[in-house]
C-alpha cells in the first residue's frame, strides 16, 4: 500500500511540474491611464416621448393612483408562512394570490400614508 502511494507520487510530481513549466506564461497585464481619444460627438436627441403612467407596483400603463386613494396590502399567507407585502388597489389579494384568504385582519392591510 505504502508502495503504491509512493510510486504513484514519484510519477505524479515530476509530471505535474514539467507540464506548468513547459506551458507558455500568459502576456503581462498592461494597464494604460491617461490620455484618451476623445469620445465622438453625440448624434441630437429624438424628441422625447410621453412617459407611461406608472402604478404603485411600477407596472407600466395602469392609471395613476389618487392621491386619495386607499392602498392595501395582498396579506395572503406566503409560502414563508408570512402575509404578502404586495400593494393592491383595494381589499383584495395580488396576481399570485387571488382566490386565497388573507391571513390579517381588514384594519391590518391599510397601508398608512
Amino acid at each position: 500500500m505504502k508502495l503504491a502511494l509512493l510510486l504513484a507520487s514519484a510519477l505524479f510530481l515530476p509530471g505535474f511540474l514539467l507540464g506548468r513549466l513547459s506551458r507558455p506564461a500568459p502576456p503581462p497585464l498592461v494597464l494604460e491611464r491617461g490620455a484618451q481619444a476623445p469620445a465622438p460627438p453625440r448624434p441630437t436627441p429624438a424628441p422625447a416621448k410621453p412617459e407611461p403612467a406608472y402604478g404603485p407596483d411600477g407596472a407600466a400603463n395602469e392609471r395613476p393612483t389618487d392621491p386619495e386613494e386607499v392602498v392595501y396590502i395582498c396579506g395572503a399567507r406566503t409560502k414563508k408562512g408570512t402575509p404578502c407585502q404586495r400593494r393592491v388597489r383595494g381589499p383584495g389579494r395580488c396576481w399570485q394570490h387571488r382566490g386565497k384568504p388573507a391571513m390579517l385582519p381588514p384594519s391590518k392591510l391599510v397601508v398608512p400614508g
